[in-house]
């Protein structure tokens, strides 16, 4: 319940703290998005040349991206959860502070592979239905 909370609570101080991180992050994603529109015209177009340099382009943007909100979120996720662990640590358990950290890092895991693989699919099922429509 805690982990929940604390993942809420990180997105409340993101919107409210580092809104400028977050329109990087969005102009990127809206950047990365148009590379994806592209290469899927370039396949409609059968143009390899075309779809592997967007490709390319949308690899050297999408990792840096990725990595930089994973660190980013996972930092201030652990930062905003590390006060109750340390407190239910002290005065609850002398193990609470091992088990969140377990269930957090957990949590957190699936919560990214998820979203990775999730996204992942949507971009698959993007190119094959562009594909279908364009032949």
């Amino acid at each position: 319940m805690v982990i929940l909370l604390a993942e809420r609570l990180e997105s409340l101080v993101l919107r409210k703290f580092f809104r400028g991180f977050l329109e990087d992050v969005e102009r990127l994603e809206a950047e990365l998005n148009e590379y994806h529109a592209l290469s899927i015209l370039a396949i409609a177009m059968n143009d390899r040349e075309a779809y592997e340099g967007l490709q390319r382009m949308a690899n050297e943007k999408y990792w840096p991206l990725f990595f930089r909100k994973m660190m980013f979120t996972t930092s201030l996720f652990f930062l905003l959860l590390s006060p109750y662990m340390l407190l239910t640590t002290f005065f609850i358990d002398s193990e609470a502070f091992s088990y969140t950290m377990f269930l957090a890092i957990g949590y957190f895991t699936v919560r990214l592979g998820l979203s990775f693989i999730i996204d992942s699919f949507n971009a698959w099922r993007n190119m094959k239905e562009a594909r279908k429509n364009f032949e």
